[in-house]
């Protein structure tokens, strides 16, 4: 339990790696390639189902490692940044657009989203970033207003 619950948290071992959370943010890339002919509802399900699952993976490694929110947990910039890129149109620009965006929200974290970070658990892991792609979304969409 506690290999597969560090496999996913860690996004396939990527949060081990340098920087983690922009290499995490980038596996949000191949996971909408990978669903690219799912639809919206399809997609949301994957992204609902990914947010659960990161909850429990994410407090199980804070709980295992004795560690809030540790740097190698990325799947919450990986769900973070899918749920940016379900409502984008797939291409280099708007990839760039939104994946610049979305690190500059997680990094920075704007109010609220240093307050969530405060939530125990994996709740507050998961949040945080939910929050930033959020944030990245609506500032994309202003963005494209003028592109």
């Amino acid at each position: 339990m506690h290999r597969f619950c560090h496999l996913l948290a860690t996004g396939f071992y990527v949060g081990h790696l340098r920087p983690p959370g922009t290499l995490g943010s980038l596996l949000a890339i191949v996971l909408i390639a990978l669903t690219f002919y799912v639809s919206i509802l399809g997609k949301f399900f994957v992204f609902v189902a990914l947010f659960i699952i990161g909850i429990i993976v994410s407090e199980y490694y804070e709980k295992y490692h004795n560690e809030r929110d540790a740097s190698q947990i990325v799947i919450d910039e990986i769900v973070g940044y899918y749920f940016v890129l379900m409502f984008v149109s797939f291409n280099m620009i708007n990839l760039l657009i939104t994946f610049f965006l979305f690190r500059i929200f997680d990094i920075s974290k704007p109010y609220p989203i240093k307050q969530l970070e405060s939530i125990e658990g994996g709740t507050g892991v998961m949040l945080d970033d939910l929050i930033a792609g959020i944030y990245s979304l609506g500032i994309f969409h202003i963005i494209k207003v003028f592109i």
